[in-house]
């Protein structure tokens, strides 16, 4: 039986002359690499003297243009309910008149009182019993308790001792505020039924609707500007 081996030195050209191939499409693909970089370069630096054209002219803006945006308290409990006793004041110059009140009655009562609105008087953080309620208006009978919860838990049986205090003043009706518009958990029976669930776009529906009103007596532009920016914060906030 005869063997046959190749010998080394014929296999020498066939070697050099793939390793000469792969380096021309090393070369290539690195030539190829090198103007897509340049390229994206160039795209980059086009896009930084745009973005600085725009800077100088004042057209690039960002961040929010709400004033609680800007403070860093479009959560917190407190100013919403302050802004919405507000929104509630009949003299509020904001210059609603009773019209944003008439409208939340509306949304707990199918014929809410009318006559004495106008001399409505909203207050913040009122006792009364063992409860104390974040909004409460008050008019000859009416009294209109409003539960405000951002993100705060509501606190051992808050809603039904809110009832149970409340529920015997004349017109009494309770608002469960909330983002989610969700019902209160810590109401039961009577007292469930008696909380109307109502969520902030629901809030910044009727405030919209407010400002494409003509303004009444009494409104001033800062008023109105307020207006406008609470209802910035709410579509910002609670979509």
């Amino acid at each position: 039986m005869t063997i046959f081996v190749s010998a080394p030195e014929a296999d020498e050209p066939r070697f050099a002359g793939l390793a000469a191939e792969w380096r021309a499409i090393v070369a290539r693909e690195q030539e190829h690499r090198v103007a897509q970089v340049a390229a994206w370069d160039a795209r980059l630096a086009e896009l930084r003297a745009e973005q600085d054209a725009l800077v100088r002219g004042g057209h690039w803006v960002g961040g929010p243009d709400d004033l609680l945006s800007i403070l860093g308290q479009s959560r917190q409990e407190r100013y919403h309910s302050a802004l919405l006793a507000w929104l509630l004041d009949p003299q509020g110059r904001h210059g609603f008149g009773a019209g944003f009140l008439e409208a939340l009655l509306r949304r707990c009562t199918a014929d809410p009182p009318r006559a004495e609105l106008n001399r409505a008087r909203p207050a913040l953080e009122v006792s009364l019993g063992n409860a104390r309620a974040d909004v409460v208006v008050a008019v000859p009978g009416l009294c209109l308790v409003i539960e405000n919860k951002v993100d705060a838990r509501e606190q051992p049986q808050q809603c039904e001792r809110l009832y149970e205090s409340f529920c015997r003043e004349p017109g009494a009706l309770f608002i469960f505020l909330s983002p989610s518009g969700r019902a209160p958990v810590t109401a039961t029976g009577g007292a469930r039924e008696a909380f109307t669930p109502m969520s902030y776009a629901e809030l910044a529906a009727m405030l919209r609707d407010a400002l494409a009103s003509a303004p009444g007596k009494g409104a001033t532009p800062h008023g109105r500007e307020a207006a406008s920016n609470y209802l910035a914060t709410l579509e910002r906030e609670f979509r």
